[in-house]
């Protein structure tokens, strides 16, 4: 089954930006879909080649996700089911279910879904005890495959020593979506950055997605954490920026984004540090980019990877590892245990 010819049967659970993507991927692989469920709304009825952009029906129409029956895809062959709905693990939860229930592996992409022990350990208990008991595989991935992880455990491999791990980042807001560039305080003055996006009561997501990159990290490498802080502010933009996405200019001073620092120690001695900004790039010829660092008494290696379409390069990294998936063992697989860094498609 994970042969270059093997094309996977796929059941799609969200038709929004990343489920569109994921039908122009299969499309040009010519891998079947054979189902696809969005929640109640425009999208339901249609066929997904139309929602998708492309000029032909597919031959799918979608449904809606909590009036269909989910028996028939053991009768439809499907392999795996892609969930691309939400970030928040309880959120997801019900799509899972319904999928491995169906005896069908899952891979999601959501960034609770990275490391969900770490981010909700009871729905993530609940995911495991599903997939073993259904004898299928789960898995969430995406662009931290790549960059946030595999990047990491390479540079590293090269060290006899480890005292630190660092990592930097700049992701481009405005290949996100208005929802996410707004939510990141875009726009905003720094005193409404404070009340609306800082206060801990309405941000507990953010921080807890932002402590995860170290603890996967940590995990990946073999240590364990005991320890981890966080802090959050805003980027302020040094002169005025013409934003494309919300189709106005920020006026110097305004919040360009976020900036987050996180802190984390383990039971080794071995600490780790996140420098994470999530904003406009607002500087000439600023590209999104991804850097660790690991040092130690002799070397101290550093990686950097830059990504343009950040938010395709997210897409590709669930949809490149549904073969994976597929071959994996029952139950709940991390990125660190999938077998290593993902393969492209280009010759599949």
């Amino acid at each position: 089954m994970t042969t270059a010819h093997f094309k996977p049967r796929i059941a799609l659970y969200g038709i929004g930006n990343y489920g569109q993507m994921m039908v122009r991927f299969a499309a040009k692989k010519g891998w079947p879909i054979v189902a696809a469920y969005n929640r109640a709304g425009a999208k339901v009825g249609q066929d997904i080649g139309r929602v998708a952009g492309l000029d032909h029906d597919y031959g799918v129409v979608v449904q809606d996700c909590d009036k269909a029956d989910y028996s028939q895809l053991a009768g439809l062959g499907a392999d795996i089911g892609i969930v691309t709905m939400y970030d928040v693990l309880k959120d997801n939860f019900p799509a899972y279910e319904r999928l491995l229930n169906a005896g069908v592996n899952v891979v999601c992409h959501g960034s609770e879904s990275y490391i969900p022990q770490f981010a909700d350990p009871e729905t993530a208990a609940k995911i495991d005890q599903l997939a073993r008991r259904n004898k299928v595989t789960w898995a969430g991935t995406g662009v931290w495959d790549m960059s946030r992880i595999w990047s990491l455990m390479t540079v590293a491999g090269v060290c006899d020593e480890i005292n630190s791990i660092h990592n930097v980042s700049v992701t481009n807001l405005e290949s996100f979506g208005e929802v996410i560039t707004l939510g990141a305080g875009v726009g905003m003055t720094p005193e409404e950055f404070e009340v609306k996006v800082n206060d801990p009561s309405k941000n507990a997501y953010g921080r807890a997605l932002y402590k995860m990159i170290p603890a996967l990290a940590l995990r990946a490498l073999g240590y364990t954490m005991t320890d981890c802080t966080y802090k959050q502010v805003p980027v302020i933009l040094p002169h005025p920026f013409y934003c494309k996405l919300l189709k106005r200019e920020l006026p110097a001073g305004s919040c360009a984004g976020l900036r987050t620092y996180v802190e984390a120690k383990t039971a080794e001695g071995v600490t780790a540090t996140v420098q994470s900004d999530s904003r406009v790039l607002f500087n000439e010829g600023e590209t999104e980019h991804i850097q660790w660092e690991v040092k130690g008494n002799v070397l101290s290696p550093k990686v950097r990877i830059e990504r343009d379409n950040g938010h395709v390069m997210q897409a590709l990294s669930v949809f490149n590892r549904v073969k994976d998936v597929i071959a994996a063992p029952p139950g709940m697989q991390l990125i660190p245990d999938m077998p290593g860094p993902m393969k492209h498609l280009a010759i599949q």
